[in-house]
């Protein structure tokens, strides 16, 4: 289910949903009562549309955080080579370490993901039997 799919109710609802705390808080923004707010949380489509609209945020943000990343790292290692502000460049020379090795477990974990898959396929093509 796409947003067009919902009534202008749920849309409402769903567009408070990605800027509330809580659902409760967003079914009061709405005029909803709670129970209809929980009862649509529950509905396999709402929860679909709910998640493609989270998607759609997460992209815009990882964008925003790709566009931002060159300057970032700029600053990092400035304060990393500025002899004048030691405990400014521990600081940066931390968190530069912690993102290397946290980028390092992301491009494994990846790649451990796309060889179970690979492998996944083959013994499914495998396990089919030969079409006549």
């Amino acid at each position: 289910m796409t947003r067009n799919d919902l009534t202008a109710r749920q849309k409402r609802f769903l567009q408070a949903l990605l800027t509330s705390k809580s659902a409760r808080e967003a079914a009061h923004k709405c005029g909803i009562g709670e129970k209809t707010a929980y009862r649509w949380l529950r509905q396999p489509a709402f929860r679909e549309a709910l998640q493609e609209a989270e998607s759609g945020l997460l992209e815009e943000a990882m964008r925003r955080l790709l566009s931002m990343q060159s300057g970032a790292l700029d600053a990092l290692s400035d304060l990393v080579t500025d002899r004048r502000l030691p405990g400014a460049r521990l600081a940066a020379a931390k968190t530069v370490l912690d993102a290397v090795l946290r980028f390092r477990n992301a491009v494994e974990l990846e790649a451990r993901i796309t060889d179970l898959e690979r492998r996944i396929d083959e013994a499914a093509a495998q396990a089919e039997p030969p079409t006549d």
